[in-house]
């Protein structure tokens, strides 16, 4: 399961003035709820008790479109898992149950439908010797159950009907569902419980016109000769329920291979062309994965499906993925950004989640960090450190973002509520803890360890001292102390460095500064670099208490010192550096990180507090000058956005390097904000970039050059308008609908109302912004409907925090 991620583009952050600045995840807390305390109150969460073991899985399918039901009989077969058993209790939300029998007898049984559970009184006392099955007709109502939701998933009614009257004529009518957590008993009765396994069949009945899609190998097809189809599928590999899926609909399907196996991709047929482009990496990311866990991937075949109104941003159904229409873009968007981060998520999910699964949602981040980590290896595999290094930034201030409100530990026993486990501790922090953790045994026994971890625990279920024992197993090493305060304590270290030279010593004091009633005081194994005369030694150091110094040799002064060196520790490290300090940190740096690190503490604002304008410093300027000509684009980024916070001087000449990487810069995130940051300095200097910006194809570099363009005086700016209104790239409506609103254009209502409606997901939640700022300029008939449309998408809309920002403007127009 992957978080519905913000993928910002550079044309939005640098247009956005309308829009609510409140995500999807709400405001930050104030200064007095920081660390709010952790959820140790709430009751212990064990893992389920299996009385009865689920073998198998065969569900008979049919759909009533009209009042939004299935139409099922659920055949399960079970046996006795240890004790001997004279019962049987199932999960099944809010169904019409009409008949329970003992298959293969017809004998009704005897059973009680309450709070959701189906208690079922069996003919005799059977042994774990035994095996019974029986054979459930039921219809299945999810629009009935009242649903909950969490950030990760935001709705929990297991099966969804998409447009099932055909009315909506910008949606295609699809069914598709979504397990997870506990949600597949909301269309068939099961043990819905992580730690349970079953193998399945399924036979789904639907018009002949639609494309099925669920786990396993498909078998044949059955024209029923009343305009339907029974389609047979198989799964004879066991997994958890809340994996099974479904996915119906007038679906293309794009065909690939991977050792032989099926690799298919599911998109709506104005996508068909850019499926393989959208997807194509997977067969490599199949090998890759395949070969770094010295573990084949096990299923017999892989597809991925794009669906419309999804509740997540992805699913890892086993064999059979599911992503948010946000995946179904054009070439040119592809330009900008590519999704192999949540490509190769839910993928390697099939390992961490599908092979092995978590035992209890307690233990959930044995799925989801994997899940998260698997982004950083694919990124260092494909593209390099670098690239694999900048996202480990990312995805690290995600996660000291959520500190700031919550601290937990990653495995929870007392969480409150399941759902609160789909968080930024569970997917964030704990890919980092697995960085380190690779950092600290290195890469062979990192591997090693994982494989076994696969090996042993295939097709079952697993805590996180399985993960533990495996990696003591291969190292040979008590590695309690790792995982007790990474994985079971809450917090992260934080550090306060200061160092002094005196007479060839080098004395380094480290404090660890961290609420130490609510987090550990922790064992920290780093590398420390001293460089004296352009030369580095490297010390490696363990840091045990609350404060304490180092000591290293130094025959002169050094150049500078660098707290873990190898930039892999999840913690907030304090350590004031000279200028002269930073400047050569820069200079000999050949990691992404150390020189992000430089960069950004050369430049921050508490360097500046006097107001001392850092351009005015030649040897500030020099590394700047580097950094614009850095290799990695992220670096030629960043010196960017030193000019956006400093004044330049007019004549200076970073005006004409801002203006070539303008126009040349092989990365379009790199262009693009170069062309913004050149039309917020002179915006009728640079029409020449803008015309030449628009006829490029990366949206990124066409809306920062439309923007730019439509500020500047003398531009043909209603035949621009002309050429882009019908776009329906959101950066580039953005910046249309930022020119309407400057522009007082109140004739432009139609063309906003056309833009929202068939904006989707992240895109229709960036644009409720524009629309709702728009409506409330508008005094006739049009404001009105404005307001009924927002109300609509208010009530609509599957995404909690899309009705949330559409309910907020219906209230303040």
């Amino acid at each position: 399961m992957s978080y519905l991620k913000k993928f910002l583009s550079i044309g939005f952050i640098l247009i956005l003035i309308y829009s609510c600045s409140t995500n999807k995840k709400g405001t930050k807390s104030s200064a007095n709820k920081k660390n709010a305390p952790a959820t140790s109150n709430s009751k212990y969460k064990p893992s389920s008790t299996i009385k009865n073991d689920l073998l198998h899985t065969k569900l008979e399918l049919r759909f009533d479109w009209t009042k939004q039901q299935v139409l099922g009989v659920a055949t399960l077969r079970f046996k006795p898992y240890f004790y001997p058993q004279n019962s049987l209790e199932l999960d099944a939300k809010e169904m019409d149950i009409h008949k329970i029998e003992l298959n293969g007898t017809y004998e009704d049984l005897s059973y009680a439908y309450l709070n959701n559970k189906i208690s079922i009184q069996l003919p005799k006392t059977y042994t774990n010797q035994d095996t019974f099955e029986i054979k459930i007709h039921y219809t299945a109502k999810p629009n009935e159950i009242k649903t909950q939701g969490s950030d990760a998933i935001t709705q929990d009614k297991g099966l969804y009907f998409i447009n099932p009257d055909g009315s909506d004529k910008t949606k295609p009518r699809q069914i598709w569902t979504q397990g997870e957590t506990e949600a597949s008993s909301c269309w068939f009765p099961t043990i819905d419980s992580p730690n349970e396994k079953t193998t399945q069949e399924m036979y789904i009945t639907v018009d002949t016109n639609f494309v099925v899609l669920t786990n396993g190998e498909f078998i044949y097809s059955n024209l029923n000769g009343d305009g339907t189809k029974t389609d047979y599928w198989r799964m004879d590999l066991p997994h958890a329920p809340y994996l099974f899926m479904m996915a119906i609909g007038e679906f293309k399907i794009v065909k690939d291979t991977w050792r032989e196996k099926e690799v298919n991709y599911y998109v709506e047929p104005n996508f068909e062309k850019y499926a393989r482009a959208i997807f194509g990496n997977t067969p490599e990311m199949l090998e890759f994965f395949s070969t770094k866990l010295d573990y084949d991937y096990a299923w017999n075949k892989y597809s991925q499906v794009v669906v419309r109104d999804f509740v997540s941003g992805a699913m890892e159904n086993t064999t059979a993925t599911v992503f948010m229409e946000a995946l179904q873009c054009d070439d040119r968007k592809l330009l900008d950004e590519n999704w192999d981060g949540i490509i190769a998520h839910e993928l390697f999910h099939h390992w961490f989640g599908d092979l092995v699964t978590c035992e209890s949602w307690a233990n959930l981040p044995l799925n989801e960090s994997f899940a998260n980590y698997s982004e950083y290896l694919w990124m260092e595999y494909k593209h390099g450190k670098d690239e694999a290094e900048y996202l480990d930034i990312k995805e690290a201030e995600e996660y000291f973002d959520e500190a700031e409100e919550k601290i937990e530990p990653i495995i929870r026993f007392h969480h409150a509520n399941k759902d609160d486990m789909f968080d930024r501790h569970s997917y964030n922090k704990g890919g980092r803890i697995l960085h380190m953790l690779r950092n600290y045994v290195g890469d062979e026994a990192f591997f090693k360890s994982l494989s076994l971890y696969l090996k042993t625990k295939a097709f079952k279920t697993a805590e996180v001292h399985d993960l533990r024992l495996a990696f003591e197993e291969i190292t040979g090493e008590d590695l309690n102390w790792f995982f007790n305060q990474w994985f079971l304590a809450p917090g992260h270290p934080e550090l306060k460095i200061s160092h002094k030279y005196s007479e060839g010593i080098v004395k380094l004091t480290i404090a660890q500064l961290q609420d130490t009633t609510k987090q550990p005081l922790y064992k920290l194994p780093i590398k420390v670099q001293v460089w004296e005369n352009d030369t580095a030694t490297t010390y490696d150091i363990t840091i045990t208490k609350a404060k304490e110094v180092f000591s290293f040799p130094a025959v002169s002064k050094p150049q500078n010192i660098i707290i873990d060196s190898e930039f892999q520790l999840l913690g907030k490290i304090i350590h004031t550096k000279t200028k002269n300090e930073l400047i050569f940190q820069y200079e000999q740096a050949t990691k992404y990180k150390e020189k992000a690190d430089a960069l950004n503490n050369l430049f921050a604002a508490k360097n500046n507090a006097a107001g001392e304008n850092p351009f005015s410093d030649s040897s500030v300027t020099n590394v700047l000058s580097k950094a614009l000509g850095d290799s990695f684009w992220v670096i030629r980024e960043t010196a960017l956005l030193q000019f956006s916070r400093f004044k330049i001087p007019k004549e200076d000449e970073f005006i004409k390097r801002i203006a070539l990487l303008a126009q040349y810069d092989p990365k379009p995130a790199v262009r693009a904000r170069a062309i913004a940051l050149a039309s917020s300095y002179d915006v009728q200097r640079f029409v020449s970039i803008y015309e030449r910006g628009l006829k490029e194809k990366p949206y990124s570099i066409v809306s920062a050059s439309l923007r730019g363009y439509l500020k500047a005086t003398g531009t043909d700016k209603e035949a621009q308008i002309k050429i882009h209104e019908g776009f329906s790239n959101i950066d580039i409506a953005m910046v249309l609908a930022n020119h309407f609103l400057s522009a007082k254009d109140s004739s432009r209502y139609s063309w906003f109302k056309e833009k929202l409606t068939s904006q989707t997901g992240k895109d229709l939640y960036y644009f409720i912004g524009f629309f709702g700022e728009y409506v409330k300029t508008l005094t006739n008939q049009e404001r009105e409907d404005g307001k009924k449309t927002l109300l609509a998408l208010s009530e609509s809309t599957k995404q909690e925090w899309i009705r949330k920002m559409a309910k907020k403007y219906y209230k303040e127009i």
